[in-house]
This record gives structure tokens, C-alpha cells and sequence, in this order.
């Protein structure tokens, strides 16, 4: 994935670049909501402001005049203040939860589609915990990025502007002089946020890496507990949540920095506020209320330049993250070449034509592959581990495409093939059948969407899946559980088969699709494929020798060469390899 490296660093200029860009592509189309947001957020700033200046009038008017008449008029004005500045407040949060889910979800599904256009090799080796966590947390780092900066700072920049305003209303100079404060903020600010940036960048990678172990220890719990790896598995979990808890807690070690240092700041100026309060008010005059409302504002401001530079300095995080997601969803898509030829009707033929793969320039897979499969030819592959059968398969789905030599359906060259034809003529049934959650009918209809429910049924009853619908309570509409976790080995593979069957595809390959049936299913399902795809052109990737009396030739390979192509009695006379491959005799 084509992220920041941990030591790559994000600065200050590329972070504000990033935040302008995502501003710009979120705010036009929700602009009439973030009117009536900055309607809330000016009315919030008004009160606040309003709020603080009555406290001049409650001092003056109530107690240095000994007016109990006035008391009631000024406590009406400032219940009817408090309960503005509830109101906008809340409207404010409110729209600010929307503006956030709806962005985080938009991002979310941008990241989450970039994602899958990808070809099958970009998944290779990479756990999908992890960036099923990267999705997530570029998604939560848009919205907040946008409400930070469209919203928090807005709000209390505005609420900071009219608390100072009622300071410099009572007290000019003593405004003046507090305004020291905000070159020393601006420094703490600025130098935090770059020690964010730097902390923050590998937060996701080590999230991932930890909820990653979590779910492999769940997901092979039978494996884990039947080697002894609970000390091993709970150690690894231990030392990723421990490496994520450091990153965290140096983020949590520059970001609480901000609030003690602005609370010393603020102590001082309070300190030299009261004596100045005293001389002013001794000598010049000054009504206790002018002071009251301005150490009152000086205050209440406190808690909007807090925020203020505390969001800021979180705000470095999730950008951060904005920009690796930029990154991910910038990085170019390895184009293949498309044709727009499609596939004919009938069963095709399968032909490799001097067909070499590598993996990388020191991993052959394949080597000069030269056959033909007829159409509507049955043909198993067989092969040591390693041999090259699953990689001939991701030819023949064009998974990948082959390094030299060309790989032919039905005489057309696969490269000439739009990827709808071949997706549309060809079913896999792998031997780990995958079954996403929801429901038998669900399932099956993934195979092919307008197909009807007779069709459904039928294709269950061809895969031998019949009698365990017909025991289940809901049928077809009886939940499997994610990865077709209530149902066992043999369930799920009968599942997959069936979906396949839903598909009517032209060329079927099963995968060690019948390694978790036992031989009276086996048998059954081979004899069904034998009668109702008989005009398909069919593949089996088999280490099982009961398979092969149901084929027409067998396809052995070595090494990635192909060292046999012939029917099962010809390669038992002829090739030695074959006999020892299934322990036959010389």
C-alpha cells in the first residue's frame, strides 16, 4: 500500500495543502447546512460574549447600587442569555455530529472502493484486519479534520473575538496587556503540532498490526488451541498493543502539554490583573462590575484558546492521516490492458501458448506452458505442493496475466476479452469456500443475481445441499454466519458449489473443491456434474485420486513445466512421477 513511511515526514506545508483540498471537496455539496451551522456557531460566540458582559450589571446594578428591584430584571436577562447560548450550542453539536458521520462515511467508502479496484496480487501477504483499520481510521480523520477546522476552531475563535471584545470594553489597557499570551500560544501551538505530525504517523500501521493478531487468534481458534499457542499468540497481542500504547501515550505526552502551560500563562496574567484591579479602582475610579465583567471575560476566554490550541495540535494527527489516504487513493492502479472481445455462448476451449509466469524476477511459477484443452473437456491438474496448479488457475481467471506466451478461451486471447465476459464464463469453487454473512439464499444468488428461486433450489439440490435446507428452520433464508461459520467443512463446500451451479457459467474450476466431502457426497456431486455440465469445459485441481476416474485427461505439472498431459491409464504406464505422486505401483 503506497502509505508514508514511518520515518517519511509530513509537513507543515503539505498538512495545510491537505486540509484546504479536503475542504474543498467536502464543504460545496453540504454548504446549506454549514449556513445554518454558522448561524449556531455566531449565536454561540453572541451569548457567550453576552453572558460574560452581565456580569457587569449583576455586580453594579445589584449589589454596588443595593437595587433589590433591579435583581430580577438582571437575573431574567441573564436566564434568558444562558438559555441562548444552550440552544445554538446544541444545534451546533448536533449538525456537527452529521457533518462528521457524513463525511467519514463518504471517505470510508472512497478508500474502501479504491481498495478493491486493486488486482488480486496488491492483496497478497497483506492481513485484511489491517486495512479494513486503515478504511476506518482515513474515514474518522476526514470528518474530524473537516469539523476541527470548519467548526471547533471557528466556534471558539468567534466565542474568543467577542469575549475580548467585552474586555476591551472595560479595560483597554488590560486587554492590551494580555494579549502577550498569544504569541506564546502561537509558539506552543506551532511546536507541538509538528511533534504531533512526527509522533502520529505511524499510528495506524501498529492499530492495524495489533487487531490483526486478535483476529487470527480468533478466527484459527481450533489451530491455536490444539498446538499450545495461547502463551505465543497472547505475547504477540501483548507486544502490539504495547508498541501502540507507546505511540499513543507520546501523543497524549505533547498534546496535554498544551492545557497546564496555558493555565501558568493565564495564572499570571489573573495575578497581575487583581493588582491592577485594586490600583485602578483606588485611585481612578473604576466600578468593581468593570472588573468583575472583564476577569469574567479573561476567564470564559480561557476555555475557547484552550480548545483552540488543543484542537489545533490534535487536528496534526488526524491530518496526517488525511494525507496517507491521499496517497493510497492518488496511488495508480495498475492498468491491464482490456479488450472488447466477449466470450461465445458455448463452452470454450482452454490453450497455453509458451505461457511463463514469475511472481518476481528469482520466483518462477511457470514455465513455457504448451497445451490445449477441448471445449467441454474434463481435465484434473495435479501436482506436488508448489508445483504451479494455482497459479495456472489465476491465469485462467486472469488473476494475474502471464510474464510471455499468451493464454487463449474459447481461440481468443484473454487480454482481448473484456474482464465482464470472462468473470460472467467462468466459476471458482475454491477449497476454502468463502460465504459471506447472511443468509443460504443470499449466497447463492451472489452467483447470479436474476436468478429465481427455482433456479436456487435446483442448484442446491445438484450440490446435495437439499436435505440440510430442509432441516434447517428458515431453509434457503437460514443465516450461515460470517465466512459460513454455522456450517461445517463439507456444508460450506457444497455451498460454493451450488453458488456455482446458480452462476450457469461456461468453464468451471473446482479447487480441491471436494476435500471436506466424504465419498458418498463426493461421488454424488462428481456423478451430477458428469450429467448436468456436461457440454462445460471443467477443471479440477485434485490431490485426490478418487476424483480422477470422473475426468478425461489428467494435466501434471513439476516445478511449473508441464511433464504430462494424457488420460489416467496412459500417465500410470508411462509416468513415474504420476505413480509416485499417488503411490501406485511400478
Amino acid at each position: 500500500m503506497s502509505d508514508m513511511s514511518e520515518k517519511e515526514k509530513f509537513t507543515g506545508a503539505q498538512a495545510r495543502a491537505t486540509g484546504v483540498r479536503l475542504i474543498k471537496e467536502a464543504m460545496p455539496s453540504r454548504w446549506k447546512l454549514y449556513l445554518v451551522s454558522l448561524v449556531c456557531m455566531i449565536g454561540v460566540a453572541g451569548f457567550t460574549g453576552a453572558l460574560a458582559n452581565s456580569t457587569r450589571m449583576i455586580v453594579n446594578d445589584v449589589f454596588v447600587a443595593d437595587d433589590t428591584s433591579a435583581a430580577i430584571h438582571v437575573a431574567l436577562i441573564v436566564i434568558a442569555v444562558s438559555i441562548g447560548k444552550s440552544f445554538f450550542e446544541y444545534a451546533n453539536a448536533v449538525i456537527s455530529t452529521i457533518f462528521n458521520r457524513s463525511i467519514s462515511a463518504d471517505y470510508q467508502k472512497k478508500i474502501f472502493a479504491k481498495m478493491l479496484s486493486k488486482d488480486v496480487w496488491h492483496f497478497s501477504g497483506k492481513h485484511a484486519s489491517v486495512q479494513m483499520n486503515q478504511v476506518r481510521v482515513y474515514g474518522q480523520a476526514c470528518g474530524k479534520t473537516v469539523i476541527n477546522f470548519t467548526n471547533k476552531l471557528l466556534t471558539d475563535t468567534l466565542t474568543l473575538v467577542g469575549l475580548i471584545i467585552v474586555m476591551i470594553i472595560q479595560d483597554p489597557l488590560m486587554t492590551l496587556f494580555s494579549s502577550v499570551m498569544f504569541p506564546l500560544i502561537f509558539w506552543l501551538v506551532s511546536h507541538l503540532s509538528k511533534k504531533v505530525r512526527a509522533v502520529a504517523n505511524a499510528e495506524t500501521e501498529l492499530s492495524g498490526a495489533y487487531f490483526a493478531t486478535g483476529v487470527e487468534a480468533f478466527d484459527g481458534i481450533k489451530t491455536l488451541k490444539s498446538y499450545r499457542l495461547e502463551k505465543k499468540t497472547i505475547k504477540k497481542f501483548e507486544e502490539g498493543v504495547e508498541a501502540l500504547e507507546e505511540r499513543m501515550l507520546g501523543i497524549a505526552k505533547v498534546t496535554s502539554a498544551t492545557v497546564p502551560i496555558m493555565e501558568l500563562l493565564g495564572g499570571l496574567v489573573i495575578g497581575f490583573f487583581v493588582v491592577y484591579a485594586a490600583w485602578q479602582t483606588i485611585t481612578n475610579g473604576k466600578t468593581p462590575g468593570e472588573f468583575t465583567a472583564f476577569i469574567t471575560a479573561f476567564l470564559m476566554a480561557y476555555q475557547p484558546a484552550e480548545r483552540v490550541s488543543k484542537t489545533w495540535v490534535e487536528l496534526q494527527k488526524s491530518i496526517t492521516h488525511v494525507g496517507r489516504m491521499y496517497r493510497e487513493l492518488e496511488s495508480p492502479v495498475k492498468q491491464r490492458d482490456e479488450g472488447r472481445l466477449t466470450l461465445g455462448s458455448t463452452a470454450p476451449s482452454i490453450a497455453f501458448e509458451d505461457v511463463s509466469f514469475e511472481y518476481s524476477s528469482k520466483s518462477r511459477a511457470l514455465h513455457r506452458l504448451n497445451f490445449n484443452i477441448n471445449a467441454g473437456e474434463r481435465v484434473a491438474i495435479v501436482g506436488r505442493s508448489g508445483a504451479g496448479k494455482s497459479t495456472l488457475i489465476d491465469l485462467v481467471l486472469r488473476f494475474y496475466d502471464p510474464t510471455s506466451g499468451v493464454v487463449r478461451i474459447g481461440g481468443l486471447d484473454m487480454k482481448d476479452v473484456t474482464e465482464q465476459s470472462a468473470r460472467d464464463s467462468i466459476a471458482l469453487i475454491s477449497q476454502d469456500v468463502f460465504l459471506f454473512d447472511g443468509t443460504i439464499r443470499d449466497n447463492l444468488r451472489d452467483g447470479n443475481p436474476d436468478a429465481s428461486d427455482e433456479d436456487l433450489e435446483r442448484a442446491a439440490r445438484l450440490a446435495q445441499l437439499s436435505d440440510l435446507i430442509d432441516r434447517l428452520p428458515d431453509g434457503l433464508d437460514s443465516r450461515v454466519g460470517p465466512n459460513g461459520s454455522a456450517l461445517s467443512g463439507g456444508q460450506k463446500q457444497r455451498g460454493g458449489i451450488a453458488r456455482a451451479l446458480a452462476k450457469g457459467a461456461k468453464i468451471y474450476i473446482f479447487d480441491e473443491a471436494t476435500s471436506a466431502l466424504d465419498v458418498e457426497n463426493e461421488r454424488a456431486i462428481m456423478k451430477m456434474l458428469q450429467k448436468e455440465l456436461a457440454s462445460a469445459t471443467i477443471l479440477f485441481v485434485t490431490h485426490r485420486p478418487s476424483t480422477l476416474t470422473f475426468v478425461d485427461r489428467i494435466l501434471m505439472l513439476d516445478n511449473g513445466e508441464l511433464i504430462g498431459l494424457d488420460t489416467a491409464k496412459n500417465l500410470e504406464e508411462s509416468n513415474a512421477q504420476y505413480r509416485a505422486l499417488f503411490n501406485l505401483p511400478n
